[in-house]
């Protein structure tokens, strides 16, 4: 069992304080720190860098046979100095077999709490099962799922279509009447 974590993924932290401020810390992926642990049924990712004390990514296995992203707990300081720090052990996301990883190129955004987020780009994980320190087939996420897009495109079009042929039939049976009269 290992954690695998790779290539140039982008994470953004978003805290909004009250009144609604946004602060905005962007990860850099060549000054950011990163160690892992694994056990049989959980996974940790932790991040750190002079920006943040931490940031963990906690995976857990569901159903003996899938893995999903458990909780984030995050402690990083503010421009003002402070520190913002914030924990939720029950979330529900990046949800994808075990022996697979998660990939989501698109932008997604995990709420946290109502005071921090965090969007991801370009986003491939795999918490459990890595052989070769490779990843494994990907489970993709339904915003890169742009299959149903052509589906909903030829309806459209051929919806288009019939209701051209309808009027030109309408307009077509008119003209054909209007030049007869009855003797």
């Amino acid at each position: 069992m290992g954690f695998y974590h790779a290539g140039q993924a982008g994470l953004e932290l978003l805290t909004l304080s009250d009144p609604p401020v946004a602060s905005v810390i962007n990860i850099n992926p060549n000054t950011t720190h990163s160690t892992g642990s694994c056990r049989s049924h959980t996974a940790l990712l932790r991040l750190n860098s002079s920006t943040i004390k931490y940031l963990d990514f906690v995976f857990a296995v569901k159903n003996e046979n899938r893995f999903y992203l458990k909780e984030v707990n995050v402690s990083m300081y503010l421009v003002n100095g402070s520190v913002f720090s914030i924990a939720n052990n029950n979330l529900s996301y990046w949800d994808a077999p075990l022996g697979s990883s998660y990939m989501c190129n698109k932008e997604q955004t995990v709420s946290v709490s109502g005071a921090f987020q965090i969007n991801t780009f370009d986003l491939r994980v795999q918490p459990f099962n890595v052989t070769q320190g490779k990843y494994s087939t990907a489970q993709e996420c339904s915003l890169d799922d742009d299959t149903i897009l052509i589906p909903i495109i030829v309806g459209a079009g051929l919806s288009g279509l019939i209701i051209v042929i309808v009027i030109a039939y309408v307009i077509g049976r008119r003209k054909s009447y209007a030049g007869y009269q009855t003797l």
